[in-house]
């Protein structure tokens, strides 16, 4: 176990073994992932670095101005570094592409270790749901820049009903715990 600290973001704890749910948002909460250029580059280099870091991602759901994870790195000390390379690069391509030097695109992240199955659970449910939170559509697989399609598309959606009931979610978009 070991602690991350610095007086500009929040402390990291990175553990071996231990699933994680990341938030990150992008600076001022801009909407700088504002085209579907913009969506395919960052789940396109999401993808490149789950293979490289060998990091299992159970979901992920990104939104104009944040987004969510649910993975188990294969170390717990690779989470920073993989943060630092997915904000690193997509900050990098995404000014090249609307051509703003200099532009600081991510805030920071926050990171939580899972305890339990429920927690598992209700934060998988809570990441394929944000994009309806927060009025971006009626249902979850109407958003295409996230990991639900897969889930329906490889499981008939049988399963993710009895999750969705079994562990909801309805704690978690309750604001007067934030």
């Amino acid at each position: 176990m070991k602690w991350s600290t610095s007086h500009h973001r929040p402390p990291h704890l990175y553990m071996n073994d231990t699933w994680y749910f990341v938030t990150a948002s992008t600076v001022n909460n801009a909407h700088i992932l504002s085209t579907d250029e913009h969506f395919d580059l960052w789940a396109t280099t999401l993808k490149e670095l789950v293979a490289e870091f060998k990091i299992q991602l159970t979901a992920w759901a990104g939104l104009p101005n944040h987004y969510h994870l649910l993975f188990l790195p294969q170390r717990g000390h690779d989470l920073g570094n993989f943060m630092k390379r997915l904000n690193g690069r997509t900050s990098y391509e995404l000014n090249t592409r609307d051509n703003i030097r200099g532009r600081t695109v991510w805030y920071s992240y926050w990171d939580t270790c899972i305890r339990d199955e429920r927690d598992f659970w209700t934060r998988f449910n809570y990441i394929h749901y944000n994009p309806v939170k927060h009025g971006y559509v009626q249902e979850p697989e109407d958003w295409q820049f996230s990991s639900y399609r897969y889930y329906v598309r490889n499981d008939s959606g049988l399963w993710l009903e009895k999750y969705v009931r079994d562990f909801p979610i309805h704690d978690l978009f309750d604001d007067d715990k934030f």
